[in-house]
């Protein structure tokens, strides 16, 4: 890290959650300089509300960690606490009013890391340096809310974390840092995310110091190779497993059953309920006409279009 006579100044968005934790515990482990911390409001907006509105911070109680021991299980609203930094929620981002107050702290660079709202050019303008978001794909693949779960539904060996800057675009903006990440087999989303949120973090930071130092090396998105994908609906979680290889569906199941939609496995014409997948074999385990193998007490190995998945 290059030494500076200032630190950077930075307005995060994010919300309570690993996503947003990790790389803002990163930022302030880097030595960055964090504003302000900007959470989208839970309730639709009242006319009577103001757009923006600072949140009250409680009092720390003495069984509060120091400030440097972060817990996996904290939010960005703890360490907002713990820290000192003003919390914002806002219900408009387009309101006059929110961009006055956000424009007051005069940060160098925006820094977002799972943000609901669609963030409008007029925020876009008001850091000097352009404002960066941590996206859990490599861009351009991968592109949408939910870029995670569609790793596990396409069978993806491999994800990566994206740092770019935002345009007014769905994730297109250019790339300041990217890394990949390797899928082993069994992982859940919640590990995938935080490996996803613990790389973002550190490449965040890093882009940070890159870009305030003007050392960052920006490459624009091959639009030729781009993928998006929406949020995912319920014939999302049914999977065809006549046209999946068994490790694929395995994984896939696994990955998405923290998520608490009914996983159905398309056996012939019709569909079976799963409760977890147990494990898979690259063989094809001796099926009856249903292409199902019922074991006392292990499970139900099911056909696949090349092996067998054993599930619950």
């Amino acid at each position: 890290m290059a030494q500076t006579a200032h630190l950077p100044r930075v307005l995060f968005l994010g919300m309570q959650g690993r996503f947003s934790y990790a790389p803002l515990r990163a930022l302030l482990e880097a030595g960055i300089q964090v504003c302000a911390v900007v959470i989208p409001a839970k309730t639709g907006y009242d006319m009577e509300l103001p757009a923006i509105q600072k949140q009250e911070q409680f009092p720390l109680s003495h069984s509060i960690l120091p400030v440097l021991n972060f817990s996996i299980n904290s939010s960005i609203l703890d360490v907002a606490r713990k820290r000192n930094i003003p919390v914002w929620k806002v219900w408009q981002l387009s309101n006059p009013e929110t961009i006055r107050v956000l424009t007051l702290y005069q940060p160098d660079m925006i820094c977002v890391a799972c943000f609901s709202k669609r963030i409008p050019r007029e925020i876009l303008n008001i850091p000097r340096l352009g404002c960066l978001n941590v996206h859990p794909s490599l861009l351009p693949a991968n592109r949408g809310p939910e870029p995670l779960f569609w790793t596990f539904r396409d069978g993806n060996e491999q994800t990566g974390v994206t740092i770019h800057l935002m345009d007014e675009g769905l994730d297109s903006g250019a790339i300041v840092a990217q890394e990949a990440i390797e899928i082993p087999d069994g992982i859940n989303y919640p590990e995938l995310e935080q490996l996803s949120a613990e790389l973002g973090g550190k490449l965040l930071a890093q882009s940070v110091w890159d870009m305030y130092n003007g050392v960052a090396v920006v490459v624009r998105q091959d639009e030729t190779k781009s993928s998006y994908h929406p949020f995912p609906h319920d014939d999302d979680f049914v999977v065809p497993v006549a046209e999946w290889h068994a490790r694929h569906v395995y994984n896939f199941i696994c990955g998405v059953v923290s998520w608490e939609n009914p996983i159905h496995l398309l056996v012939g014409n019709k569909t079976m309920y799963v409760k977890k997948a147990i494990s898979y074999s690259h063989i094809t385990i001796a099926q009856n006409d249903t292409g199902v193998n019922k074991q006392p007490d292990e499970g139900i190995w099911v056909k696949c279009k090349q092996g067998s998945v054993l599930v619950e």
